[in-house]
């Protein structure tokens, strides 16, 4: 009777102690949120951490700036895309523009994404234990790969909250509850129109649907309506609209700027190895440990793969992995943050089915899972106390600059421009995309400022060449060798 007192009072305050670290773990992500992309992590490469929350953000921005959230001729993402940017512009509506508002949001949707997996797990273990959920909230709360991203206003964590949430709804599809499937239906067009590529994790959440119905025939089809046709339709439908309201050549481009190139299957090989060691971006101890899980399930343990969860995960894993293959020389490392829920929603399924039927080869698993938890932790440590704020305090500067200088209309031009508008609250229009000729643009607009990484190209960049650059300043800024200095120039008409 103690021994088993005893252990009741140790499984509650385990549960305690988990959940107090989830707590904490949520609580730093909002720290320093002004703090710039940490330099010289895994993940240096992404270009993310200096263009696409401005990208993402430039509708929103330019609304709250402006009055108007479309700039004829520019690059308008928001047209194809519109879900982020109405979520930001409800906020800046009581914050203002604010990059650290922006980044506010983000890390909020991150806390709710645990809550959801937390359900989600839950609902597809076994027992009374909640030890497999709780386990999988505290990996994804301690992830430095989900820390650093989460803490950018980029669609990805979005994208993976709108994921979890559908599977879990799809997880109540039953041919007695029809209604339900229109959740699912409305949660795939929402990811559609957050990012397109979302479009790669539909097919785990079809085979959720389609489980939680009996894999039948009937629910196969019923399935296929809701997370497929009508999906589709929908999108085809806000596709016309947004053409008939004169806003289909900016649908279009964004189509067209985001193609795919062929495969070149003579790299094959070269691909899939680049792939595999840059899967090391989810996690040092995890990824490997799914490796032998996958092994291990195949000639073992194959009873979990009649769980839908485990291979619904395996299924978005495959399909995020073909993705990421068809883009061959752009590994971007935020390619990779919607696997990291699926992988380790297979180490804690696996956890779970361990330790009701083999306690031995559990204690392993736990193991490499605190392994990876105290790495990851003092990864978030490092990040905390080791910050940098080189392009924060560049933008504060620029912004400085350029309202000292009224005479100089306040409108920057340059790839990193959206990014400085959402930073510094000035407008800006993109000279790396749009729909009209650089030169035209420029012409029509009549920008007062350049921005630059590095030195300017002057014959690469021939829009340029009615105006006199007079540099302002220039500052240090990434660990990028491309992106070394962001230079600040003044635009002269000759």
């Amino acid at each position: 009777m103690n021994l088993n007192l005893n252990g009741t009072v140790a499984r509650r305050w385990i549960r305690i102690a988990a959940w107090s670290m989830v707590f904490v773990l949520c609580a730093l992500k909002f720290c320093y949120l002004s703090a710039d992309f940490p330099n010289y992590s895994m993940w240096m490469i992404d270009q993310a951490k200096f263009t696409d929350e401005g990208w993402w953000a430039n509708a929103a921005v330019r609304h709250l700036l402006t009055g108007n959230w479309y700039l004829a001729g520019d690059y308008n993402p928001a047209v194809a895309l519109p879900v982020w940017p109405l979520l930001l512009g409800a906020l800046f509506h009581f914050t203002g523009v604010s990059i650290v508002a922006a980044r506010t949001l983000n890390v909020a949707i991150s806390i709710a994404t645990l809550g959801v997996v937390f359900a989600l797990v839950r609902r597809y273990t076994s027992g009374d234990s909640e030890a497999p959920a709780l386990v999988a909230v505290l990996l994804l709360a301690a992830s430095p790969f989900a820390f650093v991203f989460n803490r950018l206003a980029i669609l990805d964590t979005l994208v993976v909250f709108e994921f979890c949430l559908l599977m879990l709804v799809a997880s109540y599809a039953s041919a007695k509850r029809l209604w339900l499937l229109a959740a699912p239906a409305m949660l795939v067009t929402t990811m559609m129109l957050t990012k397109t590529t979302a479009a790669v994790l539909v097919p785990a959440a079809f085979w959720i649907a389609w489980s939680a119905m009996g894999r039948g025939l009937a629910g196969l089809v019923r399935a296929l309506l809701a997370i497929v046709v009508f999906p589709v339709l929908l999108v085809k439908g806000y596709a016309a609209l947004v053409s008939a309201l004169g806003y289909g050549t900016d649908f279009r481009y964004f189509f067209n700027v985001n193609t795919l190139s062929e495969i070149e299957w003579r790299r094959t090989l070269d691909t899939f190895a680049e792939f595999f060691r840059d899967c090391f971006w989810t996690d040092r101890v995890l990824y490997p440990t799914v490796l032998v899980i996958l092994l291990l399930t195949v000639v073992w343990k194959r009873k979990l793969w009649s769980n839908p969860l485990f291979t619904a995960s395996w299924i978005a894993l495959a399909a995020q992995a073909v993705f990421i293959f068809s883009r061959q020389d752009d590994f971007a490392p935020r390619y990779y943050l919607a696997m990291l829920v699926p992988l380790i929603l297979v180490v804690t399924l696996t956890f779970g089915e361990l330790i009701a039927h083999s306690r031995k080869t559990s204690a392993l698993l736990l193991l490499a899972i605190s392994a990876s938890f105290v790495l990851n932790v003092w990864m978030i440590g490092q990040f905390l106390t080791h910050r940098d704020y080189d392009f924060y305090n560049a933008g504060n500067s620029i912004r400085n600059i350029i309202r000292g200088h009224p005479e100089q209309k306040a409108l920057i031009l340059g790839v990193s421009g959206n990014q400085l508008s959402l930073m510094t609250g000035i407008p800006s229009i993109n000279d790396g995309y749009g729909t009209e000729a650089m030169a035209e643009k420029v012409a029509r607009y009549q920008p007062g400022w350049y921005v630059a990484w590095n030195d300017v190209v002057l014959k690469d960049q021939d829009f340029l060449a009615g105006y006199q650059l007079e540099k302002m300043a220039s500052y240090p800024a990434f660990d990028d060798d491309g992106r070394v200095a962001l230079t600040l120039y003044k635009m002269i008409h000759k």
